[in-house]
């Protein structure tokens, strides 16, 4: 994922590789690896959304910490399902862009609409085969007038991740 300013000039302002897998079960695993920000230091840090407790965790490798970021309601139905593309699909049909091969799994994408004249909007592209939202986007302003980029590569479909630890918090670790 890289940020980029909106300055007109096109500087990079960030740079971080994302780890992403979904077990069986539905759980999901996110890495991110800053590689490049020359405003911060590197962090090490997973988020885990456990689908049997519904529950979202950050993992601060670094500092050997875990905080719950969401709790599911108490009537929320659980295990977790993966998001589909049809949930992230804009209602307006002349938004769609269509399909397309990315990665080597077929795609839909639709235009993200503009949210103002700082923000003059993106597209987005998901795999209904992965049940996974993002395979491909562009979104402007994201945050602070950054430019936001994300292309999966290395798809593995159907393929259980390497590590099942992965899904569980390490031991030892603080909760905060």
């Amino acid at each position: 994922m890289y940020g980029l300013s909106t300055s007109g000039r096109g500087d990079i302002i960030s740079e971080t590789r994302v780890f992403t897998a979904r077990n069986k079960d539905g759980s999901l695993f996110i890495y991110d690896a800053p590689t490049y920000s020359p405003s911060s230091r590197e962090h090490h840090v997973g988020r885990l959304q456990d689908a049997a407790t519904g529950k979202t965790f950050r993992i601060d490798y670094d500092h050997q910490l875990v905080k719950v970021l969401r709790t599911p309601a108490p009537d929320a139905l659980l295990p977790l399902r993966p998001p589909t593309a049809e949930e992230y699909k804009p209602a307006s049909p002349e938004l769609s862009l269509g399909s397309k091969m990315i990665a080597g799994v077929w795609c839909i994408g639709w235009k993200v609409p503009a949210e103002g004249p700082n923000n003059p909007g993106g597209e987005m592209w998901v795999a209904p085969s992965l049940n996974y939202t993002m395979v491909e986007s562009t979104v402007l302003n994201y945050a602070d007038n950054v430019l936001m980029e994300v292309h999966l590569e290395d798809i593995q479909v159907g393929r259980e991740p390497d590590h099942p630890e992965l899904f569980r918090i390490p031991e030892g670790y603080q909760t905060q």
